[in-house]
């Protein structure tokens, strides 16, 4: 299930809303009732933006969970008093441990329900809810589920199939993105410095890191060293390259590229001359944007040995690293950053279907719902934990001057 926010009927007369959301299937086909009703809410000009996100996000949730339990959302109809009491028990019994969702949120999420249900027999769909919200109040109020202990909690984490992750096996694979400028430092080699900016800023995977080229040709042609003049009116630029046999692209952060035009560039030129001589006179490949500082072309291997160097460094202020890590803390603290921007981080779980495609688009993965909720949850412990420092200031500019130290 997806909830799909479009602006299809944006400066009409038919919607006072700028989006309208609309509610698809696993497929991507539209769910009728749910999307006509959301089509409704949004016509409603006593309705604020606002409340129409919280109406639609309650369903979709409800939605959500009808097809994580195997009885799929598109069946919203067979919706009856078994249904709606197993979902009150899932909502009592994955509280965290605050106690969220209250007994008082509950009751709104049922009443909001309701609404809906009720909405549909006006127009005419049949369905099964004949729900009396009075009892339902009471069947919330006696239930006597426990809240988890923060213990309980720290143990283990519940994740969006079903499963749960240890929380202490994650956090080995995380990097703290304010540890980021102290790990560039310990790197005995220049190169590596600008390696972990672009894998931080871009979620490529080590192998795909290597194809950025030095001059790019063709859909690549962008990626070039630019004139000082032309950097700072820098767009975004096309980066295909082949991720796991397949072409797949990218809009390459411009201030990185920036950073590469003025800060590497430079270098590279002196390395390329180092490599020139050790090649009788041959120039390195302009397909080749890394080179060692003795003039050798960087390859995965030697990119892994330098971190596992870094890694067994006292100083190193993480007990693990690899390339591939910096994927994971990207794609972590996106979602921490979307979340924050939409107002959902430490909230229950709700599709969104616009960061859902956002992180798709960088991590490449053709289907990433199972990923998103994965991240989503990851995020959630750890920012209720403490382990996520959300920083105001970039840590962009303190990784630029870690690059300037070595």
């Amino acid at each position: 299930m997806h909830l799909f926010n479009t602006d299809g009927l944006k400066n009409t007369d038919v919607s006072p809303k700028d989006t309208v959301p609309i509610f698809l299937d696993d497929d991507f086909r539209a769910i009728e009732g749910p999307s006509y009703w959301a089509i409704a809410l949004a016509q409603k000009k006593s309705r604020s933006i606002e409340t129409l996100k919280q109406y639609t996000t309650v369903l979709a949730r409800f939605l959500q969970w009808r097809d994580d339990n195997g009885i799929k959302a598109t069946n919203w109809q067979l919706t009856d008093e078994d249904v709606i009491n197993a979902y009150i028990g899932y909502l009592i019994n994955n509280r965290d441990i605050k106690g969220r969702p209250s007994n008082k949120t509950i009751e709104d999420y049922i009443a909001i329900l309701s609404y809906f249900f009720k909405w549909t027999t006006e127009k005419g769909y049949k369905h099964y809810w004949k729900m009396d919200l009075e009892k339902v109040t009471v069947r919330i109020k006696d239930s006597s589920a426990m809240v988890k202990t923060e213990k309980q909690v720290e143990k283990r984490m519940r994740i969006g199939n079903g499963s749960t992750m240890h929380v202490d096996r994650e956090r080995d694979k995380f990097i703290h993105k304010e540890n980021i400028p102290r790990i560039v430092e310990l790197f005995d080699d220049v190169v590596y410095g600008f390696i972990v900016l672009v894998l931080w800023k871009t979620a490529l995977r080590p192998k795909e890191l290597f194809q950025l080229p030095y001059k790019g040709t063709g859909l690549n042609a962008g990626l070039k060293r630019y004139r000082d003049e032309e950097l700072s009116d820098l767009k975004e630029i096309l980066f295909r390259f082949e991720s796991k046999g397949k072409d797949r692209d990218i809009k390459y952060p411009p201030d990185v590229w920036a950073v590469i035009c003025r800060k590497w560039m430079p270098e590279r030129v002196k390395r390329a001359a180092r490599y020139q001589e050790r090649n009788n006179g041959e120039m390195p490949p302009n397909n080749a944007l890394f080179l060692s500082k003795n003039g050798k072309v960087v390859t995965p291997k030697m990119l892994q040995d330098n971190f596992d160097k870094v890694a067994k460094d006292s100083r190193c202020p993480e007990k693990k690293i690899t390339p591939y890590m910096f994927r994971h803390a990207f794609a972590t603290y996106f979602i921490l950053d979307r979340l924050k921007q939409y107002k959902l981080l430490g909230k229950a779980y709700a599709y969104n279907a616009v960061i859902d495609a956002e992180l798709r688009e960088w991590m490449g993965h053709e289907n990433i719902s199972t990923t998103y909720k994965y991240y989503v949850h990851l995020v959630n412990r750890y920012f209720h934990n403490g382990l996520l420092e959300i920083l105001d200031d970039p840590i962009n500019k303190e990784i630029f001057k870690a690059i300037e130290k070595q």
